[in-house]
C-alpha cells in the first residue's frame, strides 16, 4: 500500500459509498486510476467488505474498547471464541499477545458484564476498557422502515447503485435517493468497511500515547493528526481515559514504523507503547443481527 492507497481505505471508513469521482478528486488521479486501485484492494483482501448498519445516533448504543495481554495460548482460538458474542465487532491481534476488542453496546448498563465475560474468555489479567469519544448529536427521528429495508440490502453491500437498492426494496430510485441523503445528512447510517492489511510492504501499528498531566488532549490530536496525516489510519481517544490517545498508524516498512516510534518519544508523553498489527478478524455484531428482522 502506498499513500494513496491509504488515503482510499481511510476515506472508505468513514463513507464507503463514495464514488469514484470523490475519490479521485481527493487524490488527484482519474476516475479509472480509482476504480482500478480499488479492484486490486479487494482481490488482494485489502479491502474485505463494504458495510451499512444503523449508526450510535440512530440506535443510541455505545462505542467500547476492551485492550489488553491475554495469557491465553492461542489468539485465533480466543478471537473465534470472543467472535460469537453478540456485541463484539472486531478482534485485533497484535505482537506480544495483545489484543484490541472492538464492542458494541446497547447501553452502558451492559458494560460491566461485557468486560468481565471478555477478560474472562481472553485471559487478559488486567484489560483496560475505553469508552470511545464520538461527536453529540441529537436524533432528529428514528430510522424508518424504508430505512431499515435501504440498511438490509446495503448491510454487506454498501456500494450497491441506488437502482439496484431501488429494486430491492421495491420503491422508486428517488425514494432511495431522499433516504439515504437523509440518513447521511443527520448521521443515522454507519456507511464504513472491513479491511486488514494484506501486502508484505505494510505494517500497521497502534500507538498508545499516555499524556502527561500538563498537555492538552484536544491540542495534541490536533498536533497529531496534522504531523502523521499520510500514515495515519486513526486516531481514537477515550471519554473514560482523558488521558489516553489511541494512533493507528500504516507504514512500509519497520524502518519508518520505528522511525515514527522516535519521533513520538520526543514529544514528551508519559508512555508511548507501540502494539505491532499481526492479524484481524471482523464479525456480525447485534446491530448487524438486528436489519435481519427488519
Amino acid at each position: 500500500m502506498d499513500d494513496i492507497d491509504t488515503l482510499i481505505i481511510r476515506s472508505l471508513v468513514l463513507n464507503s459509498r463514495l464514488t469514484y469521482r470523490e475519490l479521485a478528486d481527493m487524490t488527484d488521479m482519474s476516475v479509472s486510476a480509482i476504480h482500478k486501485r480499488i479492484r486490486i484492494l479487494e482481490n488482494n483482501g485489502t479491502i474485505l467488505a463494504y458495510i451499512a448498519r444503523p449508526s450510535l445516533i440512530a440506535l443510541k448504543y455505545i462505542w467500547v474498547t476492551i485492550f489488553g495481554r491475554s495469557n491465553a495460548k492461542s489468539m485465533d482460538v480466543v478471537s473465534k471464541e470472543l467472535g460469537q458474542h453478540e456485541g463484539v465487532n472486531m478482534v485485533l491481534i497484535n505482537a506480544g499477545k495483545f489484543l484490541y476488542i472492538k464492542i458494541y453496546l446497547r447501553s452502558i448498563a451492559e458494560l460491566q458484564e461485557y468486560s468481565s465475560h471478555i477478560s474472562k474468555v481472553a485471559q487478559i489479567s488486567e484489560p483496560s476498557v475505553g469508552i470511545n469519544n464520538v461527536s453529540y448529536m441529537t436524533t432528529p427521528e428514528a430510522l424508518t422502515s424504508i430505512d431499515y429495508k435501504i440498511l438490509k440490502t446495503l448491510n454487506r453491500d454498501a456500494r450497491k447503485p441506488i437502482v439496484d437498492i431501488a429494486e430491492d426494496v421495491g420503491v422508486s430510485a428517488k425514494t432511495v435517493r431522499k433516504s439515504l441523503n437523509h440518513m447521511i445528512e443527520h448521521k443515522l447510517a454507519q456507511f464504513t468497511i472491513e479491511w486488514a492489511p494484506a501486502h508484505e510492504n505494510t505494517y500497521l501499528t497502534l500507538f498508545y500515547l499516555y499524556l502527561n498531566e500538563a498537555m492538552n488532549i484536544d491540542s495534541m490530536v490536533h498536533q497529531l493528526t496534522t504531523r502523521f496525516s499520510q500514515p495515519l489510519q486513526y486516531c481514537f481517544t477515550y471519554s473514560n481515559i482523558p488521558n489516553l490517545i489511541l494512533l493507528v498508524i500504516t507504514t512500509k516498512s519497520s524502518k519508518e514504523t520505528h522511525k515514527i516510534q522516535e519521533e513520538l518519544q520526543t514529544e514528551g508523553f508519559k508512555d508511548v507503547i507501540p502494539n505491532v498489527f499481526f492479524s484481524i478478524t471482523w464479525y456480525e455484531c447485534w446491530v448487524d443481527q438486528l436489519l435481519r428482522t427488519k
